[in-house]
């Protein structure tokens, strides 16, 4: 298991075999599919596979690619995906919504009312918003658990600045955990400048060589690297014993 450690390592999986190289080594995982469209919401079957891992599972629920604003249509997929989860005894959902350059308020209740008990966390919609400390106040009294977010920066690294910002803010009240290019390299800089506990990783490599090996555009494989998350974690403890 994961050592004692003042620090959190959340490893994203998109597949099974992600999931058991998770075991021992993750705090946490969040699951989903197309990490390389920056994440959607996992098949069922995946979802039943991740109710035997021994690490808590939060599932990404984000029904299509691109924006996030959505229609009718998307939130019930929404929440009907929240529900599947619940009814599988995961320990979470990862979700949000915008409008108008908001979070959207009605449609982020509605999936934290089909959640009835998950543990929330609100995903980087937060990044493309204008207004990250304002984000923090409505997340606690929604009563979201813990915020995703890169700093508003296209990598956590470049985004220290507003991750302070929302740290202090945050005063406790609700968990900021800083994603986006996180590495054994960089986290030890991410915490000192930040004060930052938490940390989401995708520790992955690619499979094979090359852009396509098929031929026929069905893209690589992505595997969850043990190597990395291994390498990740031992930072984090050194961080820890310090």
């Amino acid at each position: 298991m994961p050592q004692n450690s003042s620090f959190s390592l959340e490893v994203c999986v998109e597949s099974a075999a992600g999931l058991l190289t998770c075991e021992g080594r993750a705090d946490r995982i969040e699951l989903c599919s197309a990490l390389a469209l920056g994440g959607l919401t996992p098949g069922p079957g995946l979802i039943r596979q991740a109710q035997s891992s021994t690490v808590p599972v939060h599932v990404l629920i984000r029904p299509r690619p691109g924006n996030f604003t959505y229609d009718h249509h998307d939130l019930t997929a929404a929440i009907k995906d929240i529900c599947f989860v619940r009814q599988c005894g995961l320990a979470g959902v990862v979700i949000g919504a915008a409008r108008g350059g908001r979070l959207d308020l009605p449609a982020i209740r509605n999936m934290i009312d089909a959640a009835d008990g998950l543990h929330v966390t609100l995903h980087r919609v937060v990044d493309i918003l204008p207004d990250p400390l304002l984000i923090i106040d409505q997340a606690f009294a929604l009563g979201v658990g813990r915020i995703l977010t890169s700093g508003g920066a296209e990598h956590a690294l470049d985004g220290i600045a507003r991750l302070s910002d929302m740290q202090r803010t945050a005063a406790g009240q609700v968990e900021i955990m800083a994603g986006s290019g996180i590495t054994a390299m960089n986290v030890a800089q991410i915490a000192r400048s930040t004060g930052i506990t938490s940390f989401h990783a995708s520790c992955v490599s690619v499979s094979g060589h090359g852009d396509d090996q098929d031929g026929f555009g069905f893209g690589q494989q992505r595997v969850t690297d043990k190597h990395k998350i291994d390498e990740l974690r031992a930072a984090l403890n050194r961080l820890s014993d310090e």
